[in-house]
């Protein structure tokens, strides 16, 4: 079992041989996230041995792909009805109480209630299976992963996922490499308060070596969360490269793609990329997109990274001229993405469009009745902007202060970065305060963002002029240094490095 033993994965099952050594193989994959590889060893191990249950616990868990909302529940039937009829038959074939155990999980999985009813069911029997069996490192992985979509029983979301990392350390404590609790741990501490907690695990896959996209691409979650600009756009890259190469082995065409093994990468390493002042390495990025998306038959899943990359480089980089031929795009194209539609907004009240920043911020407002919804945050922020362009200060900056404060209460948006609205709110509050004169309220705002995008340039710019307003020389000097390091690499184009490096 040549990739569960690089990763030192550990599960004995009452087979053994080749069926148990593709049965760990299978067990890899899936916590790799590799879905296609896993079922194909499952379906061997099975080939090898047709009662092999465990077998066909794998095959059938495999999908219930939790970190991706995935949840095919009749596929999942149907794998678990080639080893019996009901659930008393297959058990009947389960030769250990333990294996019993495991199957009995995955029925309740799959069984009848509502996926939320399913799926907390699940989890418990998943804890009581790895309190019962405290010796197996793996029923406490898939404990872990178990609580990536729920509320544990008379827990918060937080502390369920307090819980999460816990119990992946747990399992780290026994397996350092273990490629499941490695990013199990780095899922439940994606945000800005338990991030630090993150490095744990990212330590830990240095020691691997390894080509498997997700596995190369996870620590970025917390180089992002960090702002590590570079670490974070190679790790991308060199995981968009593995996830190629493993397409092209599959034989499949970018219409088969999904959002995991092309769009997510390559817009976390855009971002990073762009935060970096690397330009042309970001441009390189949303050409291909581009040319992609067109050559994909404008694939829904290409759609979004589409949008994605155009939106950032016009915001990130305040390219306000390319309003206009970005609405003309999307209209022509029929794309509805609030990122898209927020940078259009913010650009054409920039260049004075008036008629284009209202056409966006109807668009925008159009898409959820949900006032803290990431679409409507972004009407609210070309509504403010629209406002003090016209001079209505006060009621600009009411509308602004009011939308960071719907945003604040939404951590869900702060998890899973690059941050969401593509420009978060409070940084677009941050710099209608500079423009309003307003600098020691905006420093405040400004600084209040950093704690929750550590890092991030744009609101280390709006700091540093507002304490150079102030006459805070000291504060001013540290935020452009911070700058000056972040930006180190920086094309000479870029249009705030000459300010930042004078």
């Amino acid at each position: 079992a040549q990739v569960a033993d690089n990763w030192d994965i550990v599960f004995p099952t009452s087979e053994s041989g080749p069926a148990q050594e593709h049965f760990l193989e299978g067990v890899t994959y899936m916590h790799l996230h590799m879905f296609e590889d896993a079922e194909e060893h499952f379906r061997e191990a099975q080939r090898l041995s047709p009662d092999f249950v465990m077998a066909y616990w794998g095959e059938a868990l495999n999908q219930h792909r939790t970190i991706w909302n995935i949840h095919n529940h009749d596929v999942a039937l149907e794998i678990l009805e080639r080893l019996g009829d009901t659930p008393e038959a297959r058990a009947a074939k389960a030769p250990t109480a333990r294996e019993r155990a495991y199957l009995t999980a995955v029925e309740l999985l799959f069984g009848s209630g509502t996926q939320r009813q399913r799926e907390v069911a699940y989890s418990a029997a998943m804890f009581a299976l790895s309190e019962r069996y405290s010796e197996d490192i793996e029923s406490a992985a898939w404990f872990a992963l178990s609580l990536m979509r729920i509320n544990a029983p008379g827990k918060t979301r937080q502390q369920t996922r307090s819980l999460m990392a816990g119990t992946s350390l747990s399992v780290l404590a026994r397996n350092p490499r273990h490629p499941g609790a490695n990013r199990y741990l780095i899922q439940s501490t994606d945000d800005p308060e338990n991030t630090d907690l993150g490095i744990v695990a990212v330590n830990n896959l240095k020691m691997v070596e390894t080509d498997a996209a997700e596995a190369l691409h996870i620590p970025s979650h917390f180089h992002i969360q960090h702002g590590m600009w570079i670490e974070a756009a190679e790790a991308n890259m060199r995981a968009f490269d593995s996830s190629m190469r493993w397409v092209d082995e599959k034989g499949w065409s970018l219409e088969d793609l999904n959002a995991h093994n092309y769009g997510h990468l390559l817009q976390f390493a855009n971002y990073a990329y762009l935060q970096a002042g690397l330009l042309s390495e970001a441009s390189e990025i949303r050409e291909r997109v581009r040319s992609d998306y067109f050559a994909s038959g404008m694939a829904p899943e290409i759609e979004a990274p589409f949008a994605d990359v155009h939106a950032r480089w016009v915001l990130d980089l305040e390219q306000w001229e390319e309003a206009e031929p970005l609405a003309a795009m999307a209209r022509e194209y029929s794309i509805n993405d609030p990122g898209l539609w927020l940078a259009i907004g913010i650009a054409a009240v920039q260049m004075d469009n008036t008629e284009l920043a209202v056409e966006a911020m109807e668009r925008l407002d159009g898409q959820s009745a949900n006032p803290s919804a990431q679409s409507t945050i972004a009407a609210r922020q070309v509504d403010g902007l629209l406002h003090l362009g016209m001079g209505h200060t006060e009621i600009a900056l009411g509308i602004l202060k009011d939308a960071v404060e719907l945003n604040w209460e939404q951590p869900g948006l702060l998890i899973g970065s690059p941050p969401r609205p593509v420009k978060p709110v409070v940084e677009v509050y941050g710099e209608a305060l500079l423009e309003a004169g307003q600098a020691e309220q905006a420093l405040a705002i400004f600084q209040r963002g950093l704690t929750r995008y550590r890092e991030r340039t744009n609101l280390l710019l709006g700091a540093a002029r507002a304490a150079e307003q102030l006459g805070r020389r000291d504060l001013s000097e540290r935020y452009y240094s911070l700058l000056a390091e972040s930006w180190s690499d920086a094309e000479d184009g870029h249009p705030f490095v000459d300010e930042v490096r004078n």
